[in-house]
């Protein structure tokens, strides 16, 4: 896809519907909130409610200040900070407010250049407002086309959504590309050599969702598919497949029908690509150079 094959009509709206996305992922903390910290650093963003009921229930962690402090006796190694967290979620479990205590690991930091902090059950993650990173894959068929797979209308985040061809959360102590590969075969059924990748845009997204506070470090990718090949899901999460030119794209995020970051993701691919580049990508998260 060049430059010349997209209308001065489709540039502005690409642009204009990036600009509308941006915003939606860039969300100030809601009113009220509580910081999460340990070891003096901000780890995290939570609701009142759920910080005293935390100090209440665990000795892990104490109120102090609107904030939630993670005691020192959980900071001696990683494996006693994930064990606090693991106690957190189900005990917050038995409260009603995390649904799946035992959801699979996923690690966590305080920022995007920051070390791995501890490792976390996913479903806490949104509660207590811990970044987590995901990878997403923009696919491309032979033709050029765009490729998006249908979320599940019973997924709790995104239902009925379209979002990136693939897309999920980087596991506990697995490296991004371990994730991008896994992802590739679990939601679309391609291996490493059905694929060419290419390295797309890294940003956050911080919103509001209903568990909490989402904050997510992307990264993104583009994957052109070997000609004669399709993707099939395998993973049970995707519902179908389509091919989507850019005005469908700008049509689909405009009415609602898309996954932010998948949006995000498609009109940096579809503007790189055509020798352009969005503003600094990101490149600065509050005071970070990010490179």
């Amino acid at each position: 896809m060049t430059q010349s094959s997209l209308s001065m009509y489709e540039v502005l709206s690409l642009e204009s519907v990036y600009k509308a996305l941006k915003e939606k992922v860039t969300q100030p903390l809601p009113e009220g909130i509580f910081l999460f910290k340990a070891a003096g650093e901000t780890i995290g963003y939570l609701s009142k409610e759920v910080a005293l009921k935390m100090a209440t229930i665990s000795s892990e962690f104490r109120v102090e200040n609107n904030q939630l402090i993670m005691a020192d006796e959980a900071l001696a190694t990683m494996q006693t900070k994930t064990n606090a967290m693991r106690k957190a979620a189900a005990l917050l479990h038995q409260l009603g407010i995390v649904k799946n205590p035992a959801s699979e690991l996923v690690d966590v930091k305080a920022g995007p250049l920051d070390p791995v902090f501890c490792q976390a059950p996913r479903e806490l993650t949104r509660v207590l407002g811990l970044m987590t990173t995901s990878v997403r894959v923009t696919g491309y068929d032979e033709d050029g086309r765009m490729i998006f797979g249908k979320r599940l209308n019973e997924k709790p985040i995104g239902g009925g959504l379209w979002d990136s061809m693939t897309a999920g959360l980087v596991k506990a102590s697995e490296e991004p590309k371990q994730a991008l590969y896994r992802e590739l075969y679990e939601e679309a059924g391609f291996v490493a050599e059905d694929v060419e990748l290419t390295e797309g845009a890294r940003f956050v997204q911080e919103l509001v969702v209903p568990e909490g506070f989402l904050r997510e470090q992307v990264l993104s990718y583009d994957a052109t598919i070997k000609k004669g090949l399709t993707p099939h899901n395998y993973d049970g999460q995707v519902s179908e497949f389509a091919a989507l030119t850019p005005e469908e794209i700008v049509k689909s995020v405009q009415a609602g029908e898309m996954m932010y970051a998948a949006g995000i993701a498609a009109i940096e691919s579809i503007e790189r690509r055509a020798g352009r580049r969005i503003e600094d990508r990101w490149l600065r998260y509050r005071g970070q150079i990010w490179i």
